[in-house]
């Protein structure tokens, strides 16, 4: 059996100037966080990348891997797909594998994905939040639950 995996988004932690910033991490086993608890990105900008390489992986040959990058540094989320249904995850940090998450299902990842988007975009629906960005994701995530 496989790691579970959560995209923990803090909606406190959410402001708005020109983007939308908050925390946002990968969380396996509901306690190792990547790239660490409380780390501040750019969610809705990050969010859509996730959310189309997670659309790209459901389709994706075995072996391929996808990166779930971060705006705010050199570091991503490898995804590469080990089986129809799992898809192993490594930490990278300055383009060189840090720490193997472990193997989580492609289902769970992209429930995770689902999960966030929505709280982001009802946070952000509540605050009268509007950006191309949010509209996109909104699309996108529609997109992701139709697979």
């Amino acid at each position: 059996m496989g790691e579970q995996i959560s995209i923990e988004l803090t909606i406190d932690s959410l402001t708005y100037d020109t983007q939308i910033v908050g925390n946002i991490a990968f969380v396996i086993d509901s306690y190792d966080y990547f790239p660490g608890q409380g780390w501040s990105d750019f969610v809705a900008i990050v969010l859509n990348w996730w959310v189309d390489n997670c659309r790209a992986l459901v389709f994706a040959p075995l072996s391929e891997t996808y990166s779930f990058q971060f705006m705010d540094g050199p570091v991503q989320i490898a995804a590469k797909k080990v089986t129809a249904a799992d898809v192993e995850l490594t930490f990278v940090e300055d383009g060189h594998p840090k720490t193997r998450m472990g193997t989580v299902s492609l289902e769970e990842l992209k429930h995770a994905l689902i999960k966030a988007t929505r709280q982001f975009i009802n946070a952000a629906d509540r605050n009268g939040w509007q950006n191309e960005e949010v509209e996109q994701l909104r699309h996108a995530n529609k997109a992701l639950q139709a697979y």
